[in-house]
């Protein structure tokens, strides 16, 4: 038998599993403390509570994931100053944030050291309490980055990146401007969850190459307004193709006359653009769609599931197993309730971010990476065996960002394991209203779903006015969106020194050197509006409840499972069985 290092703790946790009263499957439905919503605790997430000594979740699964998407920041910068040394920072803490804020690059040099902060904990006090204590005094770095990216300051939540702008959530890219979970992507404008995409625009897929409001498409390229299409070759406004080449609506052409017939549509003219754009909603709306956007998911239940297998309630993964509950996962196995992760391992209640990388039993904590059992612990790397910490980088047997050996680690964290258990603490993520955001500066608005504040400050989360940074003056003429030259041929570099106005959005912005030269070399007009409602635009129509409505499938008329509520506009949603034999 496996000694343990915690027995007073183990003691108390094996006591409440004892005593819980289970259905005649093994599981329990539970209510939810802040919706009042049932939910069902399967015997196989028993199972997974028990493997790693925890209570059962008094949250359910929806509630659990808006918890941790408020402790991520949404898709914006402000503009503030270094705690260090009070030099101007592009941050995506609001102006008014109780943290320290430090220039990403010198968070992760030596000009600081963490154990400086360091803490007893005190047993009279509540935990969570004096763990936001340690938070504010703790510098935190203005962006969550690591000090991998080259030329890319206006960018979050990626690594690994090269002359990127206004990019977030990817990874080992180059030149991406404005994209979100474009990984391993290179040369691409406006572009929403793209991995390895390249020379493309306003694009969703894998593998699409010079392509152009091409969505849910994988492996096409040198293609225009495509939808679910997959290894296509130039191929015009169709969907629904597979192993086509040289496609005009939906019909082939010979190789001449599809050239021809492109040839004579200028899409650098905006007007004849937004023609083509008109068509092309039409055609999303017709397009026949599987009831998920699973591939090769075996016994699994959830949305964009890739090669994995054994996978519950999961919201994006790539080859991982046995992950229920979760989100953005790559990888991994033996997960609950973690976002954003790569090669994870038993890992539970855990927020990480695009370059997570190989955490293991990593509890109830954020920003973490290449560490394993770690607890409630804060933007902590390669480090193991810590309890509370906060900014710690290869460290071990910490506890408040204080040392300790190894006995006496384990000695203290026994006692207070214990008594948070006890006190109804221990078992579950940050609290709401200890979010180093504010709510409605966090990633849970970002997208539909959780964007009832009134309902968020019921549940605790802090709604707050925040205030614009002071732009810098700048004398640059100001030109109205709707004043924009017609066409991408008749913009001369003169606008590169001008400021237009999104009329729509009352919103400024300007065109960048690389974003001018990518239109001309595409034939694609400037755009009119600011660069983040184009962005919020992906997000407009996606749930991040991933919730599952019955429904007749629209070929057969059997009843399915899908993402797609009955009130949804698109009609034509197949099972996966007649989308496979009458698509693939």
């Amino acid at each position: 038998m496996i000694e343990t290092k915690t027995p007073q703790f183990d003691n108390t946790i094996g006591e409440y599993f004892s005593k819980l009263a289970l259905d005649g499957k093994g599981g329990q439905w539970r209510t939810c403390r802040f919706s009042g919503e049932k939910f069902y605790v399967r015997p196989e997430d028993m199972e997974f509570y028990r493997r790693i000594k925890v209570p059962l979740p008094t949250l359910s699964p929806s509630e659990r994931w808006r918890r941790r998407a408020a402790y991520l920041s949404a898709y914006q910068f402000f503009k503030v100053k270094s705690t260090i040394n009070g030099n101007p920072l592009i941050s995506v803490y609001p102006p008014n944030t109780p943290f320290k804020i430090y220039d990403h690059q010198q968070w992760f040099s030596d000009v600081w050291d963490s154990l400086e902060f360091g803490r007893s904990f005190d047993p009279h006090s509540p935990f969570f309490e004096q763990f936001s204590k340690l938070q504010r005094e703790v510098p935190r770095p203005n962006l969550n980055t690591d000090s991998s990216n080259v030329n890319s300051d206006y960018t979050n939540n990626s690594a690994y990146l090269k002359n990127c702008y206004m990019t977030f959530d990817s990874l080992q890219a180059e030149n991406l401007y404005y994209c979100e979970s474009v990984p391993w992507g290179k040369d691409c404008v406006d572009c929403w969850v793209g991995d390895y995409s390249d020379s493309s625009y306003k694009s969703w897929g894998t593998k699409l190459y010079k392509c152009v409001y091409c969505h849910y498409s994988d492996n096409c390229m040198e293609s225009y307004f495509l939808y679910g299409c997959t290894n296509c070759e130039h191929c015009f406004m169709s969907s629904n193709l597979r192993n086509k080449k040289y496609y005009f609506y939906n019909q082939p052409l010979a190789k001449e006359e599809y050239e021809k017939r492109l040839k004579e549509i200028n899409l650098g003219n905006y007007d004849i653009f937004q023609k083509y754009l008109g068509e092309f909603q039409e055609l999303k709306k017709n397009a026949i769609r599987k009831n998920t956007f699973n591939h090769r998911a075996i016994n699994s239940l959830g949305d964009f599931v890739i090669d994995s297998r054994d996978c519950f309630q999961v919201l994006f993964a790539i080859e991982s197993e046995r992950v229920c509950y979760s989100q953005g996962l790559y990888k991994c196995k033996d997960l609950y309730d973690t976002t954003f992760a790569l090669g994870g391992e038993m890992c539970y209640e855990f927020l990480g971010t695009s370059a997570s990388d190989r955490n293991y039993r990593v509890l109830f904590s954020t920003m973490i990476n290449s560490s394993r059992d770690l607890e409630y612990c804060d933007m902590c790397l390669d480090s193991h065996d810590c309890f509370g910490c906060v900014g710690l980088r290869n460290k071990s047997f910490c506890i408040f960002n204080t040392q300790y050996s190894e006995e006496e680690y384990w000695a203290r964290v026994d006692e207070i394991k214990t008594k948070m258990l006890c006190q109804g603490e221990y078992g579950e993520f940050f609290p709401p209203e200890f979010s180093p955001f504010p709510y409605n500066a966090s990633l849970a608005t970002a997208y539909q779903g959780f964007d009832n504040f009134e309902e968020a400050k019921r549940y605790g989360y802090r709604i707050e006015g925040i205030p614009e940074s002071a732009e810098s003056a700048v004398s640059l003429e100001i030109i109205p969106s709707s004043k924009l030259p017609l066409d991408i041929k008749e913009t001369d570099d003169s606008i590169l020194d001008k400021i237009i106005l999104d009329e729509q959005n009352n919103k400024k912005f300007r065109i960048t050197r690389y974003e001018l030269e990518f239109y001309r070399k595409y034939n694609l007009p400037l755009p009119r509006i600011h660069w983040s409602p184009r962005m919020n635009q992906w997000r407009k129509d996606f749930d991040l409840r991933l919730r599952f409505f019955e429904r007749p499938c629209g070929h057969c008329g059997k009843m399915m499972q899908t993402t797609y509520a009955p009130d949804r506009p698109e009609k034509n949603v197949w099972c996966e069985s007649c989308y496979l034999n009458e698509i693939i």
